[in-house]
């Protein structure tokens, strides 16, 4: 088959068999009867003397193929299932050719196996697989090719969640590579000065801003990521102003890391605010007015990422803006009325959809008293980001889920977004460590101030539910 099938499809399709949750083990799946074995043996022999009559490599295998898997998938023997895609691969590029599309479907199966069984390098290889595929069937400067680069980009964020601490600098700095990839080939795609650039240009300054969380987190991971975002940036962009932008000989020790008064990293901070004014820059050429304010919002939260003011100039120009291209005042005070966590992770430049996905955080806990200005829920990314939001894929497939721990938080939080006066609810399990991990993170989250009247003011009794991943 040569025809090509849609992008859209293609990324979204799952395998054509129904894979069991991540979560499942060997142990909670319920025995497979006497005549499923048979049904096996059967496929085996079939396998078998297809092989004999037509060779290893014929198509007529595929499908004692797939009744294998379909068995073997009900036991829970996931490394045989392996084995039996990886024999599919063999045949289908045989038959197919190594550049044909109809091998996606299979490629994305095998990354679900492959979660089960937890052997992320391979999902790594399946997706650089993917991507090759797509570059062969639609170029080397399409959108499709920028969708697969976005995917392994999520991917190596994902593999940071999942605990490989040895190689968390590396998975991240190569994640931040890939952004850069996509930031050069949306420009090539799409052109220079089209608002189709705002994504790609906005996922270049979030995953900026996620790199200078890491850097100012107070783990001791921090220290090992500054040491390898020295080596291979230097240490120009770790800041800026009136302080050492950089120094000669060892820079760590220039700096008291743990009692400083600086954003580490506000030069990444300044340059993620670039993408930002570009976005700005290209609404202002198309004419589009509301994308122009809900950039001076954007420029406002990285403002206060940096520490340097509370953002109010840039919210009161994104406020009279917005009222000008007729936004409601009312929806306008709902939206600043309530901190946010900083930074938002995707760029909206129509403001009815940034005020839905502030909604939809804020509403995400159930029971909320009507007097209490509840946050939402902060779902953090690993204990070496405690307080760094976790990376959400765009992809179902590259969606990781593990077991959480809950804690609830009253706080205030200042006219600056810096938090104090922290208190715990609840904590699930109850127990002190469990609180105090809640406590000691929400205390680094930085939040928009809430703003009243065009000031930047302290909201006090504010709640939120902090959710961590277990440990592995």
């Amino acid at each position: 088959m040569n025809s090509k099938i849609s992008i859209s499809t293609i990324l979204k399709i799952s395998f054509a068999l129904m894979l069991p949750s991540m979560a499942m083990t060997q142990s909670s799946i319920e025995p497979v009867g006497i005549s499923r074995q048979i049904d096996l043996e059967r496929y085996q022999f079939q396998l078998e003397e297809f092989a004999s009559q037509f060779g290893p490599m014929d198509n007529s295998l595929l499908e004692p193929l797939s009744g294998m898997l379909n068995i073997l998938l009900e036991k829970g023997e996931f490394e045989q299932v392996a084995e039996i895609q990886n024999r599919q691969m063999s045949i289908m590029r045989a038959n197919l050719g190594f550049e044909n599309p109809d091998l996606i479907p299979l490629l994305r199966g095998m990354i679900q196996v492959k979660q089960v069984l937890g052997d992320w390098e391979s999902i790594s290889s399946h997706l650089e697989h993917i991507r090759f595929l797509i570059g062969a069937n639609y170029g080397p400067n399409s959108e499709e090719l920028l969708l697969a680069i976005d995917n392994q980009a999520e991917w190596l964020l994902a593999r940071f969640y999942l605990g490989e601490e040895r190689k968390q600098s590396d998975n991240f700095l190569n994640a931040r590579s890939l952004y850069r990839d996509m930031h050069q080939l949306a420009e090539e795609v799409f052109g220079e000065d089209s608002p189709s650039l705002y994504p790609w240009l906005y996922k270049r300054a979030y995953n900026l801003a996620l790199m200078v969380q890491l850097l100012n987190t107070k783990d001791g991971f921090a220290y090992e990521f500054l040491n390898d975002v020295v080596r291979a940036d230097g240490t120009f962009r770790l800041q800026l102003g009136t302080r050492p932008a950089s120094v000669r000989g060892n820079s760590l020790g220039v700096w008291n890391l743990r009692n400083r008064d600086f954003v580490l990293g506000e030069g990444y901070l300044r340059q993620a605010q670039g993408f930002i004014n570009d976005i700005r820059e290209i609404a202002e050429a198309d004419g589009d007015e509301e994308a122009q304010a809900i950039a001076h919002i954007y420029r406002g939260d990285y403002n206060v990422l940096m520490g340097r003011n509370s953002g109010r100039r840039q919210y009161n120009e994104a406020r009279e803006r917005l009222l000008e291209v007729g936004i409601s005042s009312t929806d306008l005070e709902e939206f600043f009325k309530k901190p946010m966590p900083l930074p938002i992770p995707q760029f909206y430049p129509r403001f009815d959809d940034l005020l839905a996905y502030q909604r939809s955080i804020t509403a995400a806990t159930d029971d909320v008293p009507g007097e209490v200005m509840h946050l939402g829920i902060f779902s953090a990314w690993h204990e070496n980001a405690s307080a760094v939001l976790k990376p959400i894929s765009s992809d179902p497939l590259l969606q990781i889920g593990m077991p959480q721990y809950l804690v609830d938080l009253r706080f205030t939080v200042s006219s600056r977004g810096s938090v104090s006066s922290v208190d715990i609810i609840n904590s699930v399990p109850d127990g002190k460590k469990i609180a105090r991990e809640g406590l000691r993170a929400v205390r680094e989250i930085k939040f928009r101030p809430a703003i009243e009247d065009g000031k930047a003011v302290r909201t006090k009794d504010l709640q939120m539910r902090y959710l961590f991943a277990q440990r592995l």
